[in-house]
């Protein structure tokens, strides 16, 4: 079998950047006795998830587990300011900021709209960490999460209507969901705030599944960017399979396939799109063995 990795596999800006931050302060904190806090994981894979508790990252999910006079860390993601700030009033924590200078950039764009007036559409998973956080920078309720077109139907008609997007969402969908809003305004601003490294791994990952017969998307099932990706391969190739090990591979998906595609997610390490690789090389040696006898 051929097996081909997707041009932009690996680890993006954000996720490096993120891990960086983290590592450093894990591995240099001159204060032995200060914990270090993150609500849930820096980055959404479980590996990576279970090196960084290893080497002392407290996960929580209320800040009443955070412990006075610790380090936090702000997830990749990123968190809305006030809570930011509460942890380091209230519990008079250092704070180190790692979220990704793209998500910073979706946050500031929601504030502008939100300040000079328009009800902003943040476009979306309604649950997702970067949702929550890009929420905290619009004022009041003047805001809408719109997670496919069935929501614009919700949208209320507004003067003026501003759009931000998730930076790890699909660029057709922002296409579907904003052709539609002149049924709901007049006046509409839309700021494009899918990350450049997303829509090039997105039109990679496309690419390569219209040209093999099966495909493999690699990351956290958790992880939006990755389901994304899924998403995308299977529209082209209905032979698409999205694992978080390549312990989950089974023989059986390249049975007679000769070209096999592999893609990650933005916060999947390349080592695991390599160990991907080479156990689909011992699965193919297997087989064609299997064959001769």
């Amino acid at each position: 079998m051929e097996i081909i990795i997707s041009r932009y596999s690996g680890y993006c800006f954000g996720v490096k950047r993120a891990l960086k931050l983290t590592y450093n302060v894990l591995d240099n904190s001159t204060d032995k006795n200060k914990k270090i806090f993150s609500f849930g994981s820096i980055i959404n894979n479980p590996g990576v998830t279970e090196k960084l508790s290893k080497k002392g990252l407290v996960q929580i999910k209320d800040i009443d587990e955070i412990e006075n006079n610790s380090i936090f860390i702000v997830r990749s993601h990123g968190m809305p300011p006030d809570l930011i700030n509460k942890i380091r009033v209230e519990k008079k924590s250092e704070i180190i900021d790692a979220t990704c200078p793209f998500v910073k950039k979706a946050q500031a764009r929601a504030e502008f709209l939100s300040e000079n007036g328009y009800f902003v559409l943040v476009i979306g998973n309604k649950n997702h960490p970067e949702i929550l956080g890009i929420k905290g920078y619009i004022a009041g309720n003047n805001y809408m999460v719109v997670e496919n077109e069935k929501d614009v139907d919700r949208i209320p008609d507004n003067k003026k209507i501003g759009v931000v997007v998730q930076t790890t969402q699909t660029r057709e969908k922002l296409l579907l969901i904003t052709g539609r809003l002149l049924e709901k305004t007049r006046e509409i601003l839309i700021y494009n705030t899918i990350c450049d490294t997303t829509w090039k791994r997105q039109d990679s990952t496309k690419k390569l599944a219209a040209d093999t017969d099966v495909m493999i998307i690699v990351g956290g099932k958790d992880s939006a960017n990755t389901v994304h990706l899924k998403e995308i391969s299977k529209e082209i190739n209905n032979s698409t399979y999205h694992i978080e090990s390549f312990k989950e591979l089974k023989p059986e998906w390249f049975k007679n396939k000769k070209r096999v595609g592999i893609s990650g997610g933005a916060s999947t390490p390349m080592d695991d799109i390599i160990e991907v690789k080479r156990t689909i090389e011992k699965i193919d040696k297997q087989q064609l063995k299997m064959s001769k006898e």
